[in-house]
């Protein structure tokens, strides 16, 4: 009886390519100090969780707690990145708390963080230049934060 070679099987090798493993038994243990558990996506998917603001940390310029992206909500403010504001206050000591979410029916009530959109380049947007101050001001007035969340959506994910 000859037993079929599953590393020699093209419908294999290539279902493997699109799902990003690597190597044959590829995968990722669950690690709770690195990744969100379940409850945890849950919890984020419905209302505010507060967590320790020194976990927060970025991939790709987005704000991350764990494994997730999340937009987090200091002094009234919407923070989607980390921006200046967020690395000046975990770097004092400043950020004993945050409460983050994913629920961005949840993004009501509080200013866009200015910070954040010139952390990731959001239409030119740049917090420290005056001279475009008309400008800036259009853009925080017609920005929606929830838009940009669906237009990252492969990254903010419930």
């Amino acid at each position: 009886m000859k037993l079929i070679d599953f590393k020699e099987d093209e419908q294999l090798n290539i279902l493997r390519q699109r799902m990003g493993a690597g190597k044959l038994g590829s995968f990722e243990l669950f690690d709770p100090d690195l990744h969100l558990s379940w409850q945890d996506r849950q919890l984020l998917a419905k209302q505010w969780l507060s967590i320790n603001g020194n976990t927060l940390h970025t991939t790709d310029g987005l704000l991350y707690f764990k494994n997730s992206p999340v937009v987090a909500k200091i002094d009234d403010r919407f923070h989607f990145a980390l921006c200046d504001d967020i690395k000046k206050r975990i770097s004092n000591g400043l950020l004993p708390q945050a409460d983050i979410t994913t629920d961005t029916r949840l993004l009501t009530g509080a200013a866009n963080c200015p910070y954040c959109l010139h952390a990731v380049g959001y239409e030119g947007f740049d917090v420290y230049r005056h001279r475009h101050q008309q400008y800036n001001d259009k853009i925080l007035k017609d920005f929606q934060l929830s838009q940009y969340i669906f237009s990252k959506s492969s990254v903010f994910k419930a």
